[in-house]
């Protein structure tokens, strides 16, 4: 056993509970588990164990930037892209460009709602061009977008992979292409098959080696300002197609190109011609698209821990607040909102929205606390509770909290990387009341879905014993 809860339900019903914060541990020397749970409405501690020490959360971090972007921005909040153009229609042509206007909206071509879909948005931007009785551009399709710097610390194996991506004030399809490899015997090199996308004038350089096992091991690496591209590790042997996905090195070009095929394919020709600035009169919105509303938006990074959309949460609390993009600017406004309500300062360090970068820090006790202000005080509280996984049924908590008596009473979130896994959320107690908890495990040199499996059956046994 990693830790040792084999014993925990009698020494929680025969010994103190100072004795029962004894023996939760991690068997691994240099291994750390911190515990809090408390009943909201009573403020009792059902368990509270090293719930000061900060630690490291990983996706729990969205937690955070989800609770703070629901209170500030509300829950009908959308992101707006106008796509405008410029210059008279004579015969036909349009004598200008079509311009995006982008706005920061990190769903737009996103495969997880449907009014975003790539054809759909496209498909808008036609129907104003037929309906004007435009069948060709000059000019050419630009995106005008703000660059977002590298100032969240990332590990450099994360960057070049699409749970890495950094976001963009124009965001296309989660960022992400999907490269299919294939592998023959194990020590060979793979090759790659195809790329969903056209990603030209990038190449990928493919270094990855089949292995005997069964698992995804391969990491692409670059940055927007490299060219050359590649990815290594390995894949399972004998494979005619294996999918990995990596970060898109550059949405905005891609977007344009992927638009100017579909008008052309639909008979509207881009010439791609130079505009004259006296050609350019008044401008025109060919379209405005929104997105889904933030309620929306947070359940799919609390659902499916999506990196990129908890990191433009982060960046648009910025943009809204100092109109400015800044990772620096963003923790401001979290602190900030947060510091007159809770011990913010004593219990968090953050340096992104989606916690994946290693150098945020958080204490259980700072995340009950955050729980509890919600539950206690937030007018959007319900809408914060249905976008997290609810136990054994859906997104991060699906394979944990399945205990039939748990059915439908454990609300919240997984957070996990490399020697890190934590819970936090809400649970409907026998008598009705929220219950928050919090629970981090952090140095740990075992295998991570050992430490879940301890986790889950601690957490399980104190949730249904008080």
């Amino acid at each position: 056993m990693i830790m040792k809860f084999n014993i925990l339900i009698l020494l929680f019903v025969f010994g103190s509970i100072t004795t029962v914060f004894s023996q939760l541990k991690i068997s691994d020397e240099g291994s750390i588990v911190s515990m809090k749970i408390m009943e909201v409405n009573s403020k009792y501690d059902i368990v509270n164990q090293n719930s000061q020490i900060r630690l490291i959360p990983a996706s729990l971090t969205k937690l955070i930037t989800t609770a703070t972007a629901l209170e500030l921005l509300g829950p009908d909040y959308r992101y707006k892209t106008n796509f405008v153009c410029g210059g008279d229609i004579i015969n036909g042509q349009l004598l200008g460009d079509i311009h995006v206007q982008a706005g920061g909206d990190p769903t737009l071509g996103s495969k997880y709602f449907e009014e975003t879909a790539p054809e759909l948005v496209f498909k808008n931007i036609l129907s104003w061009l037929k309906e004007k009785g435009i069948h060709s551009i000059k000019g050419g399709i630009f995106v005008d977008s703000s660059k977002i710097g590298y100032s969240s610390p990332r590990l450099w194996e994360d960057i070049g992979n699409y749970y890495g991506v950094y976001p963009q004030s124009f965001n296309w399809k989660d960022n992400t292409v999907k490269v299919t490899l294939a592998s023959k015997k194990v020590g060979t090199v793979c090759r790659v098959v195809s790329i969903d996308t056209d990603i030209s004038p990038y190449i990928l350089d493919c270094k990855v080696k089949a292995a005997s096992h069964h698992k995804d091991s391969a990491y692409v690496y670059g940055l927007p300002e490299i060219n050359k591209w590649w990815i290594e590790g390995s894949i399972p042997s004998n494979r005619a197609a294996f999918n990995v996905k990596a970060a898109m090195p550059d949405p905005k070009m891609i977007f344009s190109r992927e638009l100017s095929n579909f008008l052309e394919k639909n008979h509207v020709s881009v010439k791609q011609e130079v505009v004259l600035d006296d050609e350019v009169k008044d401008t025109k919105i060919v379209y405005t698209h929104y997105s889904p509303k933030m309620s929306e938006i947070i359940k799919v990074v609390n659902h499916k821990s999506h990196n990129l959309f908890a990191d433009m949460l982060l960046l648009t609390l910025a943009k809204e607040y100092y109109q400015c993009y800044s990772w620096d600017r963003g923790t401001q406004v979290i602190k900030d909102f947060w510091k007159d309500k809770i011990d913010f300062e004593n219990n968090f360090r953050l340096r992104d929205g989606s916690g994946l970068t290693p150098k945020n820090l958080i204490s259980t006790e700072g995340m009950v606390e955050l729980l509890t202000w919600m539950n206690e005080n937030s007018s959007y509280f319900n809408v914060y509770k249905n976008s997290l996984a609810v136990g054994g049924k859906s997104g991060t908590l699906k394979s944990v909290f399945k205990n039939t008596q748990l059915k439908n009473k454990v609300f919240g979130k997984s957070g996990s990387m490399e020697g890190v896994l934590g819970y936090c959320g809400y649970y409907l107690n026998t008598k009705g009341n929220y219950c928050a908890f919090s629970a981090i495990a952090n140095n740990f040199m075992i295998k991570t879905k050992q430490v879940r499996m301890e986790m889950d059956e601690a957490l399980t046994n104190y949730i249904l014993s008080y």
